[in-house]
């Protein structure tokens, strides 16, 4: 089936980077300059003199919640500021030319190419294996392709010895389908490791067009765009309505098309495409040697990714090691006893250097980043230079979401880059922006909950809802929503903030998941669709709350028995914004989620 879903779409063309406009981006920085000034008056003004005396129980949790979505939009808006692509060089000849050692032997690069699986079809793991097979490069190369299979299953193992590819397992079966890094270093010789998943299909000049970056001998590795090319482009607005009510609906439908852009219904249902973060966040972090690997679609220097791995390995180690270590009162002897402990437990074999699964690749970025002894930087290629499959099913995208929040969520609480040593100013308000966004869950609760107390309590989380509040928060919203417009190039953030609220039951679950410190739970496919058919209660109930909220609201007005016109006015316009995210995402009710035969079994056991 997954080799079918490729060979629907393979007349697809990837689409080019987004254009560069110098323009556009000095229009971004004047407006994100006046948000911010517009954002720091409006908060300063809510804290000193717009709390409700009379509901600081109320009160102070939503100020507390605007302060911390200011903080995440300014993060947000510094990772928009500017862009520094990276100029390509032409691809290397020799070894030599990637490295500084001026004794350095003249010979042809060596590649080894890592296809990551788990339980994935085998049809789907083979056409990538031949996509990989097809690669070229203008000058002799020595390319050896490697199976990584996470599920240890037989038939992959039958797949890699008809293909002639090196078969490599993971020490343990965590049964958590992740790289294991360290294990992939040991078993490769290359200069360069590609990684792709199981669905990563190379094209044939993707080392051509990467590895010129490594010219640049302080290179660590190069991150190209992923592409989904099975995504749904949707149907035009008015050939829906054409088809459902006829000629008058067709012309609703381009009238409604005229006035707004074109509109498609069905277009990325599970809100997979990742331009967004590719061809904005990410390109716009390379500024900064910012911008980290996400794993599929990435080549690595082998000399960095094992330097990562020994640093990882001790950075986790001396953790553990400084524990035990704190009931040493000398400090000279304590010092002495974490270095000795620490040399001897990292060289331990059974030491695992990543326990932080899903993502590994990130924390290799950080530890690589913040190298102390040498300055490894990282590239952002603008150009796609792969295609991959989007997520088939609705549990399929939840699933991903909650394993990346928990993974960003572990580093973020247990080994926080932001704090390391080695890092830039700019790499750690970088670095900051994307681990602060993984708790956003926490003050979207906040908002989604707000507008609904007020609603049926009219208890306000203001003073008082006076042209005052208005003059200050208006302007602020209008700039920051004109400044995101323009520094995203025109790709829209809907789906994002939608996704946000949308699913809120996952990003906590994850969060409490970390605090308790548990691992990646090992769930049945029947478990997993019965979370999903929760997931849509939960967009119901939000939904119908507050639309019954609004109606509650108005009837008192109506009646007389509401006092407060203006607060009524601003909660049921947020109210109504909420629900608008909330009804823009798919739909995840477990009637999406295929019904495999396993899940009967599932079941019965």
């Amino acid at each position: 089936m997954m080799g079918h879903n490729f060979e629907r779409f393979e007349e697809r063309q990837a689409p080019e980077p987004l254009p560069r406009s110098p323009w556009r981006e000095s229009l971004y920085q004047y407006l994100a300059t006046i948000a911010l000034i517009l954002g720091a008056w409006y908060l300063a003004w809510r804290w000193t003199a717009s709390l409700n005396e009379h509901a600081l129980w109320f009160s102070v949790p939503v100020v507390l919640a605007e302060s911390c979505a200011y903080l995440a939009w300014a993060l947000f808006a510094y990772n928009l500021w500017r862009t520094a692509d990276r100029p390509s060089r032409p691809a290397p000849y020799w070894i030599s030319e990637c490295v500084s050692d001026l004794a350095a032997p003249h010979r042809p690069l060596a590649v080894d190419v890592c296809v990551a699986t788990c339980d994935e079809d085998a049809a789907l793991v083979r056409q990538s294996l031949e996509d990989a097979k097809k690669l070229n490069y203008p000058y002799q190369i020595d390319i050896r392709l490697h199976l990584y299979d996470a599920g240890r299953r037989p038939a992959m193992k039958q797949l890699a010895e008809s293909l002639e590819v090196a078969y490599i397992v993971p020490e343990e079966r965590d049964g958590l389908g992740t790289h294991n890094l360290r294990r992939i270093v040991e078993e490769t010789q290359g200069d360069f490791i590609v990684f792709c998943d199981a669905d990563t299909r190379l094209f044939p000049s993707f080392l051509e067009h990467t590895l010129g970056y490594f010219r640049d001998p302080d290179v660590a590795w190069v991150q190209t765009p992923q592409w989904y090319d099975d995504i749904p482009q949707g149907t035009p607005l008015g050939d829906v309505l054409g088809r459902r009510f006829g000629p008058t609906g067709l012309a609703v439908g381009k009238a409604c098309e005229a006035a707004a852009g074109p509109i498609r219904i069905g277009r990325d249902p599970f809100g997979s495409d990742p331009t967004m973060f590719f061809g904005v966040i990410q390109r716009r972090r390379d500024r900064a040697d910012a911008a980290y690997s996400c794993g599929a679609g990435a080549v690595y220097r082998s000399d960095a990714l094992a330097e990562a791995v020994d640093l990882a390995r001790a950075r986790r180690v001396g953790k553990e090691v400084g524990r035990f270590a704190k009931g040493i009162s000398d400090r000279e002897c304590r010092a002495d006893f974490v270095e000795s402990v620490t040399r001897q437990a990292a060289a331990d074999a059974g030491v695992a250097p990543y326990h932080l699964r899903e993502s590994e690749h990130f924390y290799v970025s950080m530890v690589l980043h913040g190298c102390r002894n040498r300055r490894w930087g990282s590239v952002l290629h603008p150009r796609i230079e792969s295609k991959m499959l989007s997520p088939q099913t609705s549990r399929d995208a939840v699933a991903r979401r909650f394993r990346r929040t928990l993974g960003l969520m572990e580093i973020a609480l247990r080994d926080n880059p932001v704090f390391s040593r080695g890092l830039s100013l700019s790499q750690r308000l970088l670095y900051a922006q994307i681990l602060w966004s993984c708790f956003g869950s926490l003050w979207h609760s906040v908002f989604l909950l707000a507008p609904i107390v007020f609603l049926y309590t009219g208890i306000a989380p203001v003073a008082a809802y006076s042209p005052r509040f208005f003059v200050h928060l208006l302007p602020f919203l209008l700039a920051a929503e004109l400044a995101m417009m323009t520094g995203t190039w025109g790709v829209s953030c809907f789906r994002q903030r939608a996704a946000s609220l949308a699913l809120l039951p996952v990003d906590l679950h994850a969060l409490w998941s970390v605090l308790r410190g548990r691992r990646f739970p090992t769930v049945s496919r029947s478990n997993r669709a019965r979370d999903l058919s929760r997931l849509a209660e939960f967009r119901i109930a939000a939904t119908a709350l507050t639309l019954g909220g609004m109606f509650f609201a108005l009837v008192r007005l109506a009646f007389g028995s509401h006092a407060d016109p203006g607060g009524l006015l601003a909660n049921g316009l947020w109210g109504l914004y909420n629900v608008v995210l909330l009804s823009g995402t798919v739909s995840l009710s477990a009637r999406n989620v295929p019904v495999e035969p396993s899940d009967a079994q599932e079941v019965q056991a």
